[in-house]
Formats: C-alpha cells, structure tokens, sequence
C-alpha cells in the first residue's frame, strides 16, 4: 500500500488516477521500450541500475492498474492511507507532494528524480515515428548476433561434408565408374583390383550394381572393395 510520500503506481506510469485502460497501456509500452536493456548500451553503471529499478516499478504498476479487480484494490487503499495522513497532520492537503527542487547536474544519478531524469534522457533519444518493437522484435536483436554465428556454423558445415563426400578415394566407384582408372585384374575367384587399362587386365568397368545379376547382357561382374562392377572385355 503507497502512502502519500511514496510514488504511486499512476506516478511511476505517469497517468493520472482516472486515466483509462488504453492510456495506461500505452503508457506501460512506451515506458517499456525506453528502459529496455536493449537501449542501455554506453551508459554508465548508475544509469544502468537506475533502468533496471524503474523497469521493475514499472513492471509492478502495469501489473495492478491493468487487472481491474486489483486496480479498484488499490485505489480503494491509497484512498485510505490518504485519509489516515489527513487525520495526523489536518493543516496538510493530503495529496499534496513535496515538488524537488530542479537538479544542478544534469546526470540522471544526481537528480533528486533520477528515475524522472532518466525517462527524459531516453525519451529524447526516441523517434516519435519509430514503431514499437514487439517481444520477438527484442529476442532477435539481443541474440541476432547468436543466431548468425549459428547459421554461418551450419552453412560451413554443410560445405565442408560435400567437398568431403565429392573427395573420394581413388580406385572406387562413382556414378558407375572407377575414378583414376577404369580396369581391374582378378585375383582370386570374382575378387579384383583395380588395374591400369594400359597394363594386362581382366576387363573395363562398365558400372556398378547392387547385386552381381544386375549386370548389363555382354558383361560379366567382379567384386571390387566390397562393391559389384560389371566389366567388359579384358587384354
């Protein structure tokens, strides 16, 4: 419960106590976007204690005045905390503040408001055409750096396993040919080897199958590194 020396959450929002439902969101929003961390690069760290102690109030204000059953809670016990300092000191207006005295620095931290003084900084570093950034709009520019790194891992990674799988070893099918030479000799039964076509040999690779009866009529099939290849001829 606010007493009437403490701020309450229509001051901490800056609306008055009969403001409605849209102002007091709009309000919250714009209070939102101005003490976000996203907008606290360079300050010191004074400043940045000061955002974060507002954006909480803030918080907390937005949390009562916009649920309406909390809100008539409220209002009901600032009225009677109001009433309680009327009755101790009569001569006083019960809602009355005293007004601070204007700062003699210009630094937020040396206000005698510095929560004022720092809204008032931020605000005028605001765009009054600039859109309101939504929560995902916040998530992506805190994490985009992130989220790149990421991608550019990834898009890296894809490359390096192509090149990888376009480097083959020599002497083993690909796309139904041996690469570096298309011969092999027999060595044992249908086991081979590759062989130089310029050498002795048992027949040209004509392609590889899955299964030795899938073989092209006019070839016959080897067995060559685990793999069937059907060949052709031989010198």
């Amino acid at each position: 419960m606010a007493g009437p020396d403490e701020r309450t959450h229509y001051q901490v929002l800056g609306v008055s106590r009969t403001a409605g439902a849209a102002e007091i969101r709009r309000s919250h929003r714009q209070l939102a976007q101005l003490l976000h961390p996203d907008r606290q690069g360079g300050v010191t760290t004074a400043e940045q204690r000061l955002a974060e102690r507002r954006m909480r109030e803030v918080n907390a204000a937005w949390t009562v005045l916009s649920d309406p059953a909390r809100r008539a809670d409220y209002d009901r016990s600032l009225a009677s905390a109001w009433r309680t300092s009327a009755s101790r000191t009569p001569n006083a207006p019960p809602t009355m503040a005293r007004r601070p005295a204007p700062p003699s620095s210009t630094r937020p931290e040396d206000s005698d408001d510095p929560d004022a003084a720092l809204a008032r900084a931020r605000a005028a570093e605001v765009d009054p055409d600039e859109p309101e950034l939504s929560a995902a709009h916040f998530w992506l520019l805190r994490r985009a750096p992130i989220v790149l790194a990421l991608m550019v891992g990834a898009v890296l990674f894809v490359a390096t396993a192509y090149a990888g799988g376009r480097n083959e070893t020599p002497g083993r099918a690909t796309g139904g040919l041996v690469t570096g030479t298309n011969c092999i000799r027999l060595v044992e039964g249908r086991n081979a080897v590759s062989a130089d076509c310029s050498l002795p040999n048992d027949g040209t690779i004509v392609t590889r199958v899955e299964a030795a009866l899938s073989c092209p009529t006019g070839t016959k099939y080897a067995l060559l590194n685990n793999e069937f290849v059907c060949v052709k001829g031989g010198s």
